[in-house]
């Protein structure tokens, strides 16, 4: 067992994992997880974890230190990495020593970045994961969801791989928004008035100050859905809603589960991850597409990351 100890936990700084199941948000719990899937998962395999254990999810900068020899791995848009105050890379395997320390600086405020440990974080378990939610004040030590704070130490169950991966340019995720950010349509959309509907895709939204892990708040051109009564149904993930001033709201990880707002439909999945490292300020576009075509996109990204995550190369990823 190794301990790794949070020297400076930035403005807030988590263990995410892949998140809570269906029986869990059955009774009440949000799905939790990691908000960037993508970025999470990459770095697991970075570190040669299962894709699904728990990793750190920071804002701001941070810096952690570990007493033991392992491997670790960071990854998430335009980010700097210093061990022992030597820059090394992004979306690679990190050979950590006992005494290490680990400072990690987003370019832009707001996104996340991940870190993977070669291994697997010890807390408890609440409802199948050791997510912790702030906002339900649930998972962590106490399991009272704070986040993690200066001093805190966590335990690392470690396997005894130290695996040399990197990705290749085209391997790594693109954060980009200037495409528009695709979504399937739901039952709700055509109770929208036709001109409606056309208003939405064609406008442009902006990422405002009110975001969080529950969901991202827009503002733009407001959108009118016809004076109806609702029931309460349950939320996915990427559910774009309208409450009454009309301007969207996309749920997100940390999402209640039952909701009465109309929705346009959802964000298709291999898209979320770039809407979640948006920050205050940046422009968002959507635009409509069928489910064939989604699944079509779906399968087309899950085979690339089939390729990288079934490779055993150590020096996979090395330029050609």
């Amino acid at each position: 067992m190794g301990e790794i100890s949070i020297v400076e936990p930035g403005l807030q700084l988590l263990v995410v994992d892949a998140g809570r199941n269906t029986h869990a948000q059955e009774i009440g719990f949000c799905a939790s997880g990691a908000l960037d899937q993508l970025s999470f998962e990459l770095v697991n395999w970075l570190c040669d974890n299962a894709l699904d254990v728990p990793a750190l999810e920071g804002m701001g900068e941070f810096t952690l230190s570990v007493n033991f020899t392992t491997v670790v791995a960071v990854g998430g848009p335009s980010v700097s990495v210093w061990q022992n105050d030597k820059p090394v890379d992004v979306w690679h395997s990190l050979l950590l020593q006992a005494g290490d320390t680990l400072r990690v600086k987003p370019q832009r405020m707001g996104t996340k970045t991940y870190v993977g440990v070669g291994g697997v974080i010890d807390l408890p378990v609440v409802q199948g994961s050791k997510s912790i939610v702030t906002r339900e004040g649930v998972g962590g030590r106490n399991n009272d969801g704070a986040s993690l704070k200066k001093g805190d130490v966590l335990g690392i169950d470690l396997h005894e791989h130290h695996p040399q991966r990197l990705l290749k340019e085209h391997e790594k995720p693109d954060y980009t928004l200037d495409k528009p950010l695709d979504v399937v349509v739901g039952y709700q959309y055509e109770h929208f008035d036709n001109w409606q509907q056309q208003l939405f895709f064609a406008s442009e939204y902006e990422v405002t100050n009110d975001i969080s892990r529950m969901g991202y708040r827009l503002k733009g051109q407001p959108i009118a859905y016809p004076e109806t009564d609702l029931y309460s149904e349950g939320i996915n993930c990427g559910a774009i809603q309208f409450p009454g001033d009309g301007q969207p709201i996309v749920m997100l990880a940390d999402r209640q589960t039952l909701g009465g707002y109309p929705k346009m439909g959802c964000v298709a999945d291999y898209d979320l991850y770039r809407l979640t490292q948006a920050v205050p300020g940046d422009t968002i576009t959507f635009q409509s597409i069928s489910s064939d075509n989604a699944r079509a996109k779906w399968l087309l990204r899950h085979r690339l990351e089939e390729r990288i995550f079934e490779s055993e190369d150590t020096e996979h990823g090395a330029d050609d």
